[in-house]
């Protein structure tokens, strides 16, 4: 596989999000195309160049320590990326007929799906740890951008809020254990972790502490126990948001994040064991609370759960083809229950079972679509689940009867749950909803019936050794008639409880409102277990606010001595300006002074001074007698000025 081809796959995608809301003001209904355009480019990438390619660089070498960016395509991230390719370009098809009616907020709605899309193919394809948490963060900050969509409503935004802090809580583990991983191995190259754990390179324990870290990260992005709460909050974003996160992106990504560590797994026993039966009791506990609920997007959000523990319970059992199977297959028949929820929330504006009923006369294609995906879910053959589940309980099965007879319950409380929905929705009698809304576009349809496809065919079409070869996973043994007749009849028997019991009586909890308690009580723990960043995040506000208002003090101190400098500046401009004058006006008189007193009056005395010299030079005539007669003058003058003082 190219390094253009590799890098084309995520980065389609996230073109199209750019794309959506640079020219959104003008075209806000391109958006959506653009979206669909791109993932089926990124589809056909993958499938025209196959797995085996690689592509790395060097990002940051400091001493022993060199920190990778780059993408793979080995057999799981080429399969992982075409199921979330698919997956996502049908939700994407159906997003532009469901999001119709919203032109205003087209273009932010498909930017942030094709950040979405872009993020998870970047997660699960890349061959680094700074690759794959860098994915892992974005997905995080799409879901919480989509998920409080509608920002105005306060639902919205305490859900993704809540969200945002709870799949954290798990993320920080996931991130000391890369670090630790790049401690102990001086490389962020996942390859080279695996091959160290594989080859048994460090100490007892190391691998069971990298093993649980990383763990963490998965419990917190795909809702297991104690991490499950903020997943059915989240339904209150549009259903596509629902459909893609629930199926093929971010829950999705703590199991395919086990999977490609699963030879670090493998080298940490006690890890494994811990992934087990966090996803035994996650799974019982999300199947019955689903039995209760009475909003139809929470019932899917708790299956959701149950069906994401029991691929880790795959996991566990040390059969990560199993898990890997059901994650394509999962994608395929959840995203088909979400968009015909959806598009039965769009015509009747309610998902409450207790107002639903008898609308398969008036939503034939939506209730068609929702069986589709019902039965799959219940594993009832051949539908796509029937062959995933059918891997697990052959894994189970293998590891001893008490985890097979897990396997059977949870079957018997999958059609329990999912039978009373679907029958509280689609059949019996009208409860108070109808089909008000407008008629159904033809993206719409066309995206739900690719799923229902999807959900019928693709387990027949996935397993088997072919795709055990491509994943290089071992395929187990699969289980005997027996036990395979009983998990069948379970999901049957469920079905048949659950969907009698909401014929008869509506969409009334199926076991009892017990379920309910237990909800209400993780709800309350894990509410008190944020509340501390809630906290947190509330003095952070508290804190930005006193820095705002000294901000504002600050500049209106600076303004004040702006304003008085300004002042100063002014009276210093007039000072200089009549110094300047008064200059000006010296000057002018210095100049007068010297023109007309210096200069006038010096050549009046030079011209005096010239005259009173041509005239003395007339008296040197050279005549004896004249000179004579000048001194008889002058000597009578004095003699005469003399005797006027003697007489006096």
């Amino acid at each position: 596989m190219t390094g253009s081809g590799l890098v084309a796959v995520p980065l389609l995608p996230l073109l199209a999000a750019a794309l959506a809301l640079a020219i959104g003001r003008r075209l806000p209904r391109a958006g959506g195309v653009l979206l669909v355009v791109s993932l089926a480019g990124s589809l056909a990438v993958l499938l025209s160049l196959r797995a085996g390619g690689r592509l790395s660089a060097d990002w940051l070498a400091v001493g022993r320590f060199r920190l990778l960016v780059g993408l793979e395509a080995t057999g799981l991230t080429w399969f992982a990326a075409a199921v979330v390719a698919a997956t996502a370009l049908a939700v994407s098809l159906y997003a532009i007929g469901y999001m119709r009616d919203e032109p205003t907020g087209q273009p932010r709605f498909f930017a942030g799906m094709g950040l979405f899309a872009g993020a998870m193919l970047a997660l699960v394809l890349a061959s680094s740890f700074i690759m794959l948490f860098a994915g892992w963060e974005l997905v995080g900050l799409a879901s919480y951008l989509l998920i409080g969509f509608r920002s105005r409503e306060d639902r919205a935004v305490a859900a993704a809020t809540r969200a945002f802090l709870m799949t954290r809580l798990g993320d920080m583990g996931l991130l000391l254990g890369w670090l630790l991983a790049l401690l102990a191995t001086g490389t962020t190259d996942i390859g080279a972790v695996l091959d160290a754990a594989r080859s048994g390179q460090w100490v007892p324990g190391f691998a069971t502490l990298l093993g649980f870290l990383m763990f963490a990260g998965a419990v917190g992005k795909s809702a297991q126990l104690p991490l499950s709460a903020w997943l059915p909050d989240a339904m209150v974003g549009p259903t596509p948001v629902s459909a893609l996160l629930h199926s093929a992106t971010m829950v999705a990504a703590g199991v395919f994040l086990l999977l490609r560590l699963f030879p670090l797994f493998q080298a940490a026993p006690g890890a494994l064991a811990l992934v087990f039966w966090t996803g035994a009791v996650t799974a019982v506990f999300a199947a019955l609370v689903a039995t209760a609920e009475m909003d139809l997007k929470r019932v899917l959000a708790w299956s959701t759960s149950a069906q994401l523990a029991e691929m880790m319970i795959a996991v566990g059992l040390g059969v990560p083809y199993a898990a890997a199977l059901h994650f394509a297959t999962h994608a395929t028949f959840k995203a088909t229950l979400f968009t015909a929820a959806g598009s039965m929330e769009r015509q009747t504006g309610t998902r409450d079972l207790g107002r639903l009923g008898g609308l398969a006369r008036a939503m034939p294609l939506t209730a068609a679509v929702f069986a589709a995906g019902a039965l799959s879910l219940a594993g009832v053959p051949p539908f796509a689940g029937f062959w995933s589940e059918e891997a697990i309980l052959s894994a189970a099965v293998a590891r001893g009867p008490g985890r097979g007879l897990l396997m059977v319950g949870l079957a018997l409380l999958t059609g329990v749950y999912i039978g009373r929905a679907g029958i509280a929705a689609f059949g019996g009698r009208s409860r108070g909803a109808a089909r008000t809304g407008p008629p159904q576009a033809a993206t719409m349809r066309a995206g739900m019936i690719a799923l229902a496809v999807a959900a019928v065919l693709a387990g027949w079409l996935l397993q088997g050794s072919s795709l055990a070869g491509l994943l290089g996973m071992r395929e187990p043994p699969r289980a005997g008639a027996g036990w395979r007749g009983l998990a069948i009849a379970a999901g049957l028997a469920g079905l048949s409880f659950g969907g009698g019991r909401a014929w008869i009586c509506g969409g009334v909890p199926a076991l009892g409102r017990f379920p309910q308690f237990l909800a209400t009580g993780l709800d309350r723990a894990t509410r008190a277990a944020v509340e501390p960043a809630k906290r947190a995040s509330t003095d952070l506000d508290a804190i930005e606010r006193v820095q705002d208002r000294s901000a504002r003090a600050l500049a209106e101190a600076v303004i004040c001595v702006s304003a008085g400098l300004d002042a100063i500046e002014h009276a210093l401009d007039r000072g200089a300006r009549a110094v300047s004058g008064s200059a000006r006006v010296l000057a002018h008189g210095a100049e007068w002074v010297e023109a007309r007193g210096f200069g006038q009056g010096g050549d009046r005395l030079a011209a005096a001074l010239g005259d009173g010299g041509q005239r003395l030079r007339a008296l040197q005539t050279g005549k004896l007698y004249l000179y004579t007669l000048g001194l008889f003058v002058w000597a009578a003058g004095a003699l005469g000025a003399g005797l006027v003082l003697l007489l006096r």
